[in-house]
């Protein structure tokens, strides 16, 4: 009895350090994708696509999303440092700016055609269909997560996904890992997906499965990036995005 208690902590504390981890790596990620044109704009280059301008819109989108992400981190932390009370109203607060996020991912996806802010390799009607596919998989995952507080497992993993959607398109599609092409661009989207191998590798370790909250995760987000890559691939949302309001 005393050996499968101690495994049971020496398992939660692992559990603890995981998702601790990712959301400093996560967090890590943002911040060089995004450093280029928000966080160090006119301090580093540009690449891999220009932000000709940082209109109080943008500047509240990224504001809220930083904050959404060291909120992430901190209930990370707080559940490690066993203050799941702390975490409890502090994610009664976060949901609230979860809410609030959604309409400005809307908002900023269809001002940024008057701002030309896509890459080189297509135009802003067609562009808008990145940031907008993003919206429902991180509401989706987000829901979740709030839905499901009570089922720790659902609620973190939900919640992590949540993380990821905002990291594997935004911020690994800005990185300079490869050319400002079309293919370039859709390698890089691909390549997020390549975050929830270690959730992945948790789940197995763990349970000895992928638990359908990873599942859940990984297939919203990745649908959200096959349709946008087959949209802008063939350039055929413009007339769509053309009637959008706000555009």
């Amino acid at each position: 009895m005393a050996t499968v208690t101690s495994d049971r902590r020496e398992l939660l504390s692992a559990e603890r350090r995981f998702y601790s981890r990712m959301a400093l790596f996560l967090v890590a990620l943002v911040f060089l994708g995004f450093a280029p044109s928000f966080y160090l704009r006119d301090i580093v280059p540009s690449y891999p696509r220009p932000n000709p301008t940082l209109p109080p819109s943008v500047l509240l989108h990224g504001s809220l999303f930083t904050l959404w992400m060291l909120v992430f981190v901190a209930q990370t932390q707080l559940v490690a440092n066993r203050r799941v009370d702390i975490h409890m109203k502090l994610g009664k607060a976060s949901m609230l700016l979860a809410l609030a996020i959604v309409p400005m991912m809307y908002l900023v996806g269809v001002w940024q055609v008057a701002r030309t802010n896509q890459p080189p390799f297509t135009d802003p009607l067609n562009w808008t269909i990145v940031p907008l596919a993003a919206i429902p998989a991180y509401a989706i995952l987000v829901w979740t997560g709030w839905n499901r507080r009570k089922q720790a497992q659902w609620h973190k993993r939900a919640m992590l996904g949540a993380a990821i959607a905002v990291v594997a398109g935004p911020a690994i599609g800005r990185l300079p890992l490869a050319p400002p092409v079309f293919a370039g661009f859709a390698f890089q989207m691909l390549l997020g997906l390549a975050l929830f191998i270690p959730l992945m590798l948790w789940d197995r370790r763990s349970t000895g499965r992928i638990h359908p909250a990873t599942w859940l995760g990984f297939g919203v987000i990745a649908v959200s990036i096959v349709i946008s890559l087959a949209f802008l691939g063939t350039g055929t949302w413009a007339p769509i995005a053309r009637n959008l309001p706000g555009v």
